[in-house]
């Protein structure tokens, strides 16, 4: 199949510059979500053909990976749209099994093209892909704080003892509530990490 370019964004996963490499979002066989600029590097990321359980592109149909005639990794042929419920219930589970792997969480989408959207650029914001068109904000002390990326809210959250009443705004649009979390119940919560879970519009 012909991976290398696109003329036309594909939807419903967000738009993509002319002439881009395919990208993709891809759940391994341990349920974990990651996002894949171009199918080469989605490729060289396994090293096995059940090692990933579904591959996601932007338009939400499904693929699996395949061997070709050297027996060589290779995107296999796509199955048509994924199962909506299959794949909701994928993420709320890697959210359970890999938290610190899915800090940043939106609320519960009701169509199969708001959850791949959302994947796409969650996953995109979250692994430093994502050509940000702006800050991430927040108000500290009636101090608006603008950041970069989020690994970089994270280190700025992280000298803050309350975050109750913070909430991040991402490049999108999109507004979060952080959550600190212990790595274990018995370790301070400094030594944690932080989800970002969207609240509704009406309570931002």
């Amino acid at each position: 199949m012909d991976a290398t370019s696109r003329s036309q964004p594909d939807q419903p996963g967000g738009p993509a510059p002319v002439n881009a490499p395919r990208d993709f979002v891809a759940v391994d066989d341990s349920g974990a979500f990651s996002y894949y600029p171009s199918e080469q590097v989605l490729v060289a990321a396994f090293e096995y053909v059940a090692e990933a359980a579904c591959i996601l592109d932007r338009s939400g149909k499904s693929y699996d990976l395949a061997l070709d005639r050297n027996r060589h990794l290779i995107l296999g042929e796509d199955h048509g749209p994924v199962e909506f419920h299959w794949l909701l219930r994928a993420l709320t589970d890697a959210w359970e099994i890999h938290p610190e792997d899915h800090r940043l969480r939106r609320l519960y989408p009701a169509t199969l093209n708001a959850l791949v959207s959302g994947l796409f650029e969650t996953l995109e914001l979250s692994q430093g892909y994502s050509p940000a068109p702006g800050p991430w904000t927040f108000d500290i002390g009636g101090i608006t704080v603008r950041r970069s990326s989020l690994r970089d809210v994270d280190q700025r959250l992280a000298a803050e003892a309350q975050l109750d009443d913070i909430r991040v705004k991402d490049p999108l649009g999109h507004t979060y509530r952080p959550v600190r979390r212990r790595r274990h119940r018995f370790l301070p919560d400094r030594t944690g990490y932080i989800t970002y879970e969207e609240v509704p519009a009406r309570t931002r």
